[in-house]
Formats: structure tokens, C-alpha cells, sequence
């Protein structure tokens, strides 16, 4: 999924344990949760096929090369991203900042540790926890394939938009 809908629902989830601990962590598992659901995001573009591990799918990709689109998106998702995030800290009392951000960051860590086209791939080769943990990842993960991009993106409409809904009323 798009960084702009893991971190909104993590915004929603932190926001609805009032706790940053268990927000952190619930956010964590929602992450996981929310990537086995069909979803668009960079992937798309290189998914040939669209099947999850869990239901007996294998991943056909196109060969991995980061373009300038995907460049695009990425800066395109932080900025619509953090602005919403920013929105947010000016609507919501002082007190509930901290499991705000804990639960935005516990939704979006799994794709900092396992999706970075920076360091992800050099983190899998040096330690194995996060090879392991790439493996782990994956078998949630259903990227929806180009053709499929409403589908795709479609999902992630809901999650925003209830999340926005619990958030803003």
C-alpha cells in the first residue's frame, strides 16, 4: 500500500488506543493486515501477475530497475502523506501526539525495513533477521497488477476514508 494510507490508518489506530505501546503494536499488525488486501502502490508497475503467497500465489515481477515515475510517486506519497499527518497535529489535543506517532510509525515501519529501495536490499544481505523478515512480509503482500490499478487503488479509498471519518469526528 501507499505510505499515505498506512500511515493515515496508523494515525486512526494510535488516535484509537489513546496508548502509544499498544498503538505501536496494533499498528504494526495492521500494516500486515492491510497489505493482504488487493492494493496499487510502486510494485504495481512491475507486477505481472496478481496472486498472494498466502493463497498459494508465486510473485511474477517485471525485472526491478527504480524509475523516474517511481521517484514520482514515492515524493508524491511522503508530501500528501505528511501534510496530512502536519493536519492532524493542528486539529488534535497535545495529548494525543504521542500515540498519533506511535501508531503512524509502527504502521509504516515494515516498508521502511523491508521496502526501501535504499537500504532494504543491502539490509536482507547483511543480516538474516531481515532476510527472514522480507520472507515473512511477502506472504502478505498483494499488489494488484497495472491492469488493475482501481481495484487497487479502490481499497486503499476505504481505508482512508474511514480512517479520516474516525479521525476528524
Amino acid at each position: 500500500m501507499l505510505f499515505t494510507t498506512h500511515s493515515i490508518v496508523g494515525a486512526a489506530v494510535g488516535i484509537a488506543t489513546k496508548n502509544p505501546a499498544l498503538g505501536f503494536v496494533t499498528s504494526f499488525l495492521m500494516h500486515h493486515v492491510m497489505d493482504a488486501i488487493p492494493h496499487f502502490d510502486q510494485g504495481s508497475f512491475r507486477t505481472l501477475k496478481s496472486e498472494v503467497l498466502y493463497l498459494g500465489g508465486k510473485e511474477r515481477l517485471a525485472p526491478f530497475d527504480f524509475l523516474k515515475l517511481d521517484w514520482i510517486i514515492l515524493f508524491a506519497d511522503f508530501a500528501i502523506g505528511g501534510i496530512v499527518f502536519i493536519l492532524l497535529l493542528f486539529k488534535l489535543p497535545v495529548e494525543l501526539w504521542t500515540p498519533l506517532v506511535a501508531g503512524v510509525f509502527g504502521c509504516l515501519l515494515p516498508d521502511i525495513i523491508d521496502s526501501s529501495p535504499l537500504w532494504s536490499l543491502k539490509l536482507r544481505a547483511k543480516f538474516k533477521a531481515a532476510f527472514y523478515y522480507h520472507e515473512f512480509h511477502i506472504v502478505f503482500h498483494w499488489t494488484t497488477a497495472k491492469n488493475q490499478a482501481v481495484l487497487g487503488l479502490s481499497t486503499q479509498i476505504v481505508f482512508i476514508t474511514i480512517s479520516l471519518w474516525y479521525l476528524l469526528s
